[in-house]
């Protein structure tokens, strides 16, 4: 076979593939699939409820609530092996990060954003409080994307949700956004999946029984995708969190926490560019 022939046979390939990986973009607008497995597992060691997770870039932060009192707060390094147990004295709601890594939490009833200081596993008062607007007592607040703005969802008490509060970072309100059609997905307006909410693939998420669902700044659910295997009791739907480019989902207190890597989908740009540098690839090796 005449190198021309082998290149063009190569060059057919590489956009074939190319036509396969745009073809999967389009499953969805945000995710690439329509259903994920943990591509990364390691055990909680708090009890009562948990709630939700943080990675500060060096280790992973999981809380729990229910109580002020007793172990709330517990250490693991970058792989999930636990280091420590903490009692911050928080009955926490959420916990998350600022761009640099600094852990901030929100605790039960409470319109105040706390800080962990240079002492691992405790706490003080930012300075921040979140005046005006809905926020439920239940509900979890985590930064935005650009962590400009603090969200939350709700208010949702034990019926509803489909609220997002926002604030700027002197803990003024900006306003709610309502989100079209919560609720279509089964059983999400009840408690506590109405609370929740992460931020990540530059989206706002919520979660229900496996299902993940992607919402953008205007309130509307743009995609949806399933976390197999993902826990479905009080603890998972208190526990959605997105740390260190995942998703996570707890089972349970002690249980596992899983974490999903969930790409954005391939641009057709990107595939075709990927196309043209396997092509010119080909043509340096001399295939031409």
């Amino acid at each position: 076979m005449k190198g021309s022939q082998r290149y063009q046979i190569a060059l057919a390939g590489a956009l074939v593939v190319a036509f396969l990986g745009v073809g999967r973009a389009e499953a969805g607008s945000v995710f690439a699939l329509s259903s994920y497995t943990p591509s990364f597992t390691f055990q909680d060691k708090l009890g009562a409820t948990t709630m939700t997770l943080a990675f500060d870039g060096t280790y992973y932060w999981s809380s729990s609530g229910g109580s002020m009192s007793g172990p709330r707060y517990a250490q693991y390094d970058s792989s999930g092996a636990f280091i420590a147990t903490y009692a911050p004295g928080l009955d926490f709601r959420s916990v998350f990060t600022d761009s640099s890594g600094k852990v901030y939490a929100r605790q039960y009833n409470d319109d105040r954003i706390y800080r962990q200081t240079t002492t691992l596993g405790v706490f003080e008062e930012s300075g921040v409080v979140l005046s005006g607007g809905p926020l439920d007592a239940q509900s979890g607040v985590v930064l935005d994307e650009t962590a400009m703005q603090y969200l939350a969802h709700g208010p949702s008490g034990f019926d509803g949700g489909g609220i997002v509060t926002r604030w700027d970072m002197d803990g003024t309100n900006l306003g709610t956004v309502s989100l079209a059609g919560f609720g279509s997905v089964t059983g999400e307006t009840v408690y506590p999946a109405n609370r929740g909410i992460a931020v990540g693939q530059g989206h706002w998420l919520t979660y229900r029984n496996q299902t993940l669902s992607a919402w953008d700044a205007a309130g509307n659910r743009v995609d949806t995708a399933t976390l197999v295997g993902a826990g479905t009791g009080t603890s998972s739907h208190f526990s959605l969190s997105y740390a260190n480019n995942m998703v996570f989902i707890v089972d349970g207190p002690g249980g596992l926490w899983r974490g999903y890597v969930i790409p954005e989908p391939v641009t057709i740009l990107g595939v075709f560019a990927g196309a043209a540098g396997l092509a010119g690839y080909l043509r340096r090796r001399r295939l031409a």
